[in-house]
Formats: structure tokens, C-alpha cells, sequence
């Protein structure tokens, strides 16, 4: 596929969206659908299409400290107020 037809369809999802003719989450997808072709014709990178179970595991932890390292400094202020 060459330059033009990625760009097309590009520009034709966007007008679609943006003319509410498709919701976000399709916008989206498609979207990152487009990207992932563009990206794996020109750089070579074959796209993974589902996190494997460490990806998750790491994400629930990295969500899991940001949570307390937020908490944390919540009780740090209050206790500095006190």
C-alpha cells in the first residue's frame, strides 16, 4: 500500500468521526489499526495484537504504586499541617 491510500484513509476517519458518523471507541481502533499497518510496511515492526500476562502483571503493579506514591504524600501534607 503506498503513502496516499494511508493518508486517505487517515483523513476519511477523521472526517467520519468528526462528522459523528462513527462513535470514539471505533475511531480509535481503527485508527490505531491504520497506524499499526503504516508502522509495520515502512518500519518493519510486526505489531503485537494482545499483552501477554507479564505486561499485565507489570501495568497492575505500576498502577498499584502510583496509587499509594499519590495516598502517601496526601498523609505527608496532612501530617505537615497538623
Amino acid at each position: 500500500m503506498n503513502d496516499d491510500s494511508f493518508s486517505t484513509r487517515l483523513r476519511n476517519l477523521s472526517k467520519d468521526y468528526y462528522q459523528n458518523h462513527i462513535g470514539f471507541n471505533e475511531y480509535r481502533a481503527t485508527r490505531k489499526s491504520i497506524l499499526d499497518q503504516i508502522d509495520e510496511e515502512f518500519n518493519g515492526h510486526q505489531v503485537v495484537k494482545q499483552k501477554s500476562e507479564e505486561q499485565v502483571e507489570s501495568s497492575m503493579f505500576m498502577q498499584t504504586v502510583a496509587f499509594f506514591a499519590n495516598t502517601d504524600l496526601l498523609v505527608k501534607d496532612k501530617d505537615k499541617s497538623d
